[in-house]
């Protein structure tokens, strides 16, 4: 058995790749890159490697020769982007991905895609996979795009295919959510609470989503179904006091109106591309620590029996022991 993970130098497609070869002890795992020379880290761990991009088709017609499974995680989701960006990549390219995978009679696709695509509608209860998809933001766009183009195409041609729809992901290797949230503290800086720090915020380990798509690759009831994935929530002010006992530093807030955050990411992301710079704040981070999201995920626990295994504490105190190792605080 032949498996292929795309987006393993990102961390969530790195504990994909590692649960994946410890399930799989006799498979040839193969890793999805982009460059010549695979990174270190990977390299280490006894994968093969193929070259391909997911906007390049004929490459990835190459790269999925003899694929049997392929774990999709690759993807555009940095911020301060052009919005064309994540249309081609997430979009367009997890099409291209999915045509090359059929070409070659491809029998299973596990797909990474997210709880944005329910967008920023507050909701009393926990939100449930049959929600209205109200994501605008166009990251969040194009992945319901790619998600539905998946199950299209199984439908289509009759492979198995299954999706995660995770929150917030946590844990080592992450370069994007936990560096920014603790530099707040590590730098002393006043931490903006919109509304009052009272919206309540979902997370889940990068481990956890792994496990979670592997477990739907095993369980037949899974076929044609996406599930939430998520496991622990709190508000925006208890993360950061909760942040704050475990770098040993005591946050300092600072209360904003929505309308003044707002007006602030405006005019942030404006300077951003006058200076071909990084906003400090935009619209949608000021609607992410502004909204109350948290995700029912009954059905993931019911159809694939899986539950999530880390905590709040025990994923960020596990993201920051790895800051540490990288020298990054």
């Amino acid at each position: 058995m032949t498996i292929l993970v795309t987006g393993a130098t990102s961390a969530v497609g790195y504990f994909i790749a590692e649960e994946v070869a410890l399930e799989n002890k006799k498979a040839n795992i193969k890793i999805l890159i982009r460059s010549d020379e695979p990174p270190e880290h990977l390299k280490k761990m006894g994968f093969s490697f193929v070259k391909g991009d997911l906007t390049d088709k004929l490459s990835l017609e190459t790269a999925l020769e003899g694929v049997d499974i392929v774990y999709h995680a690759a993807g555009e989701a940095r911020e301060n982007v052009p919005d064309d960006l994540y249309y081609t990549v997430n979009q367009l390219g997890t099409k291209n991905l999915l045509e090359a995978f059929v070409k070659n009679g491809g029998k299973k696709f596990l797909h990474v895609s997210t709880v944005g695509i329910f967008g920023y509608q507050t909701y009393k209860e926990p939100i449930k996979e049959d929600y209205p998809k109200k994501g605008s933001n166009p990251y969040h766009l194009s992945k319901w795009y790619a998600e539905q183009e998946v199950f299209k195409q199984a439908k289509e041609h009759d492979f198995f295919a299954s999706a995660v729809r995770p929150p917030y992901i946590v844990g080592p290797r992450d370069r994007q959510m936990t560096p920014k949230l603790f530099y707040f503290l590590l730098n002393d800086k006043k931490i903006p609470l919109i509304k009052g720090g009272k919206a309540l915020l979902s997370f889940v380990h990068h481990r956890d989503v792994a496990q979670a798509l592997i477990a739907c690759s095993k369980e037949e009831k899974a076929n044609g179904e996406a599930f939430n994935i998520a496991g622990s929530s709190s508000s925006v002010k208890e993360i950061f006091e909760m942040l704050g006992k475990v770098c040993n530093k005591e946050p300092s807030f600072l209360k904003i109106g929505f309308g003044t955050a707002y007006v602030l990411a405006i005019l942030s992301e404006f300077v951003a591309k006058i200076t071909k710079s990084k906003p400090k704040i935009t619209r949608r981070r000021v609607h992410q620590f502004s909204t109350t999201r948290t995700y029912d995920i009954s059905k993931l626990e019911k159809i694939v029996g899986f539950k999530p295994k880390f905590g709040l504490k025990e994923m960020f105190e596990d993201a920051y022991s790895w800051m540490k190792e990288e020298k990054m605080v």
